[in-house]
């Protein structure tokens, strides 16, 4: 078992690696907005935050829907007749979990058909903003294969968090060749070559290995540092993931009596970081919003003192 689930946990790291080539050689690229996908367990999620899911290459969009999918493949045929076969597919659903306690947990219960395990472990999911990896996103994945000596159908769940408390389980469901077996016509060959449950399984791997996070999910913390000074404001913005959020607009306040003023804003750099310009000696604070959520740093007082 310990080294089934190192063997996984390899596959699962070359996955991450690999996330961004895999997306931009696949042949579809769903991408599936989380806010709108999981209703209220993903309300604070803004708009321009995406599940990056590419198909393998060779693999073509059959459908799409809010939350599921289905891409087809190469064609696969008997070994004895060429005309006996049909078209490879995976068909993709994505939910969101809240009460799973931990993403093991929420990729077994993702799980569509009650099939045997066949292995099982860790993942790691690429966070992309404007084209730069911020970080990865630790979570779980179990394969399962179709019951029967024959059969060729696998089954793959993974879950990643997305939200404090929430993860994301996305289900890939490879049964198309359905068996390894065509009677008395041999047995069921992709392109010609590969035998129908090792293309499946190998499907199973590569489907997974390209699944992102696109776009800044909510801020949840930022920080501010007088510099030069005290007549500027440093600082970062950065999500409940310790990611940092990119070219995202932070504002600076000032305290007037009881109450906090707007003096001016800017956006973070390409590392999540800012720098901003004070006036006055006061108490002044930074606030970064996106979509439905606001992080606001600690008060600082800084500023020049009027002569």
């Amino acid at each position: 078992m310990g080294s089934l689930r190192r063997i996984a946990s390899a596959v699962a790291a070359l996955g991450a690696v690999l996330g961004l080539a895999a997306a931009a050689g696949a042949d579809t690229v769903d991408r599936v907005p989380l806010a709108p996908a999981g209703g209220s367990l993903t309300a604070g999620i803004p708009p321009g935050a995406f599940l990056v899911l590419p198909s393998p290459p060779g693999y073509n969009r059959q459908a799409i829907g809010a939350n599921q999918g289905a891409w087809t493949g190469p064609d696969y045929w008997a070994s004895g007749r060429r005309d006996l076969g049909g078209k490879t597919s995976i068909a993709w659903t994505l939910r969101f979990d809240n009460r799973s306690k931990d993403t093991d947990v929420a990729a077994r219960a993702g799980l569509q058909r009650n099939w045997a395990r066949d292995i099982n472990g860790g993942v790691s999911v690429s966070h992309v903003v404007l084209g730069h990896i911020v970080g990865t996103i630790d979570g779980d994945f179990v394969l399962t294969a179709g019951s029967g000596s024959a059969d060729a159908s696998y089954e793959l769940s993974m879950a990643f968090g997305v939200a404090p408390h929430v993860d994301a389980v996305v289900d890939f469901l490879l049964t198309s060749p359905a068996t390894a077996s065509a009677g008395a016509a041999g047995t069921f060959l992709v392109n010609g070559s590969i035998p129908a449950p090792i293309w499946n399984r190998g499907q199973g791997f590569r489907a997974m290995a390209g699944v992102q996070i696109e776009g800044n999910l909510p801020p949840s913390r930022i920080t501010a540092v007088a510099a030069k000074n005290g007549t500027v404001l440093r600082g970062a913005v950065k999500d409940a993931f310790h990611h940092p959020l990119l070219r995202t607009r932070v504002t600076l306040q000032r305290l007037v009596g009881s109450s906090w003023r707007r003096v001016t804003s800017t956006r973070t750099d390409l590392v999540g970081n800012y720098s901003i310009r004070i006036g006055g000696a006061a108490e002044y604070r930074v606030v970064s919003t996106l979509g439905k959520t606001t992080a606001t740093s600690a008060t600082v007082s800084a500023g020049r003192a009027s002569a």
